[in-house]
């Protein structure tokens, strides 16, 4: 009898344990997962130079890189910042069709101190980067 004490709640522990292992819960909301981002990298010159020099020459002083980006229904879809001199500024978005404007504007205030480069068909692909290179010549500032 003490024996049966013993046999049963061991038997029963491994039937469970067994039944288990095989269990599996699913718990997705039923869309689609998000494909993965790609990015979008856009490195600028300031009259064809790198330089910290050339911004505050032709900026007169602080500057800042904006960069504006639309989707394919016209919505406004990332408002990025950077110094002007970083020279560069990576945003990872979802894959899709993109526009964009690109401006040197004033640190203080964000007034432009450039005239406005249009960026068409900027297609971003899932787990790739899209390098634009742009350049701000001396005749772009305001």
């Amino acid at each position: 009898m003490n024996q049966d004490k013993i046999v049963y709640p061991l038997c029963g522990l491994a039937l469970s344990s067994v039944l288990t292992t095989g269990c599996i819960i699913d718990v997705r909301d039923g869309r689609h997962p998000r494909p993965s981002d790609g990015s979008l990298t856009v490195e600028w010159t300031v009259s064809r130079r790198s330089s910290p020099r050339s911004c505050a020459r032709f900026a007169g002083g602080a500057a800042d890189f904006e960069l504006l980006l639309y989707d394919e229904h016209n919505r406004e879809v990332a408002r990025e910042v950077a110094p002007c001199e970083d020279f560069g500024l990576t945003v990872d978005l979802p894959p899709g069709e993109y526009s964009g404007y690109a401006t040197l504007v004033e640190r203080r205030d964000d007034r432009p101190v450039t005239t406005t480069l249009p960026l068409e068909d900027l297609e971003i692909v899932s787990g790739a980067e899209l390098n634009l290179d742009i350049d701000f010549p001396a005749n772009s500032f305001l």
